[in-house]
């Protein structure tokens, strides 16, 4: 009968069947392995090639609406409509040079397409995304037309700086609303919808990879233990001291096992750091500049669209308290008596941070890590930066119009918006470029660690199950 074949009354069947549980867990050992190294270069690339630039993407076409926004709010403030707008004469050519703000629109329109396709093509399997990148494109659209029929009418009436004529004001309040009720909510959820892939992307291979890592040293172990019986089995029914190719085996498999371990804890570190300070940070502190630009656009809003300014404050407030938010703060007036107390006392060693929003969570996690000093620099610029908008809105509650408009932008260049939201800006750019230089390197240096392991991997199981057949051989080779 079959059964008979698998009998271990014979020292040749004993021998086999040892040789088989070690060459088993050699198998085990190393698919296990494999797989845990391909969940740790999935995770890499979830975050430095696919969901992580795919959410990068759809926040920088946030931030390049937001940026265009600036600009026409900024143009029809000081009444440039001229230089943004640019007939044809008779010849064909041009009858003016186009305005400064008026090239930054078009490049940033470009950077919102080129980013909207970016998006597009890295969620092309994802079809309510790709609706919404196509539905933002084709409001782009609509939104182009609408602030090019706001700079026409503003272009026949030669109005005071910052004050729009009606007719001007009901195109550009229509483009208002496309832009902050439509495009710029859509571009929003494509950049949370992404992040919550990358979460799933990235979490579940990093779980995997910590317990694979495990598996590797328990299984490791096995592997070692099983050498080690067949070893002494070998030693005592045929009278050898030591076989040298069930050493070079165990040797190998102690070498793989730690390096493999070694390895995955290594790259579990790579991964987590560059998701926590690297990928987090940036879309955090994106997604803060992103909602600044925005932020400096509603400012103005009201001045020149007066018949919407309660709406335009209310939105002011709300963005200022996603950026910093503060528990107590009602409105305006409030949150701005609360600001200062609130960014004075960080970093004095006295204080936990009292506030939240995107500057709560950057500040937390900087105090965690002992770097408050260039979180506190951000903290000083936003700080600045509100306390002049709150010399803009006095000065247009007290019916100083003109000069309210004036306050808003940059004393010599009027094309510019002020010089503190342009700090705060930067600064805030800065940190970007800093932490995406984490994920940069962090990526490299775990995909160039994983480059050898798919040949490295099975010639090493090969190797060992070489050996230890190389050591079992002459002893089954007496039997014949």
């Amino acid at each position: 009968m079959s059964w008979r074949l698998f009998r271990l009354h014979s020292v040749p069947r004993r021998v086999q069947a040892l040789t088989a549980a070690v060459l088993l867990a050699v198998i085990v050992l190393f698919t296990v392995t494999g797989v845990a190294l391909l969940d740790a270069r999935a995770a890499l690339r979830a975050i430095g090639h696919d969901e992580g630039p795919m959410v990068v993407a759809t926040n920088d076409v946030y931030l390049a609406l937001s940026d265009m926004d600036a600009q026409v709010t900024n143009v029809l403030l000081t009444g440039a409509e001229d230089e943004w707008l640019c007939d044809v004469d008779m010849d064909g050519g041009p009858s003016c040079s186009r305005s400064l703000p008026r090239y930054f629109y078009d490049i940033r329109r470009e950077d919102a397409q080129r980013a909207a396709l970016q998006a597009a093509r890295l969620a092309e399997d994802d079809p309510v995304r790709l609706r919404t990148v196509q539905s933002v494109l084709d409001g782009l659209h609509l939104y182009d037309q609408r602030v090019q029929a706001a700079m026409e009418r503003g272009r026949r009436t030669d109005h005071a700086f910052g004050r729009l004529p009606e007719d001007a004001a009901v195109e550009y309040r229509a483009a208002t609303r496309i832009m902050t009720e439509d495009l710029l909510p859509k571009a929003n959820n494509l950049t949370l919808a992404g992040a919550a892939d990358v979460e799933a992307s990235y979490g579940d291979p990093l779980s995997r990879m910590r317990s694979g890592r495990i598996w590797v040293l328990v299984l490791g172990l096995t592997v070692l233990g099983a050498l080690a019986g067949l070893q002494v089995y070998l030693a005592r029914r045929f009278r050898r001291v030591v076989s040298l190719f069930l050493v070079a085996a165990a040797l190998g498999t102690t070498a793989l096992t730690v390096v493999a371990a070694s390895l995955l804890a290594t790259g579990a570190d790579r991964v987590e750091t560059a998701k926590e300070d690297g990928f987090d940070p940036v879309l955090r502190l994106s997604r803060t500049r992103a909602t600044g630009k925005s932020l400096n656009a509603d400012r103005i809003r009201a001045l020149l669209d007066p018949a919407d300014a309660d709406r335009y404050d209310q939105t002011y407030f709300e963005k200022s308290q996603t950026m910093l938010y503060i528990r107590q703060a009602h409105d305006l007036e409030s949150y701005y008596a609360m600001l200062a107390t609130r960014i004075g006392r960080y970093g004095d060693g006295l204080h936990k941070v009292d506030f939240g929003g995107f500057y709560g969570t950057e500040a937390t996690e900087a105090m965690g890590r002992g770097q408050q000093a260039p979180v506190r620099t951000l903290l000083d610029r936003y700080r600045a930066y509100q306390q002049n908008d709150r010399v803009v809105r006095e000065l247009a509650r007290d019916g100083k119009l003109r000069d309210a408009a004036r306050a808003h932008v940059d004393p010599r260049w009027h094309f510019l918006s002020h010089p503190d939201f342009r700090q705060h800006d930067s600064g805030l750019d800065a940190r970007v470029v800093r932490h995406q230089l984490v994920v940069d390197r962090m990526v490299r240096d775990g995909e160039g660690a994983l480059e050898p392991w798919p040949w490295a991997l099975p010639a090493s199981a090969l190797v060992i199950g070489a050996l230890v057949v190389g050591g079992v051989w002459p002893r089954l080779a007496e039997y014949r």
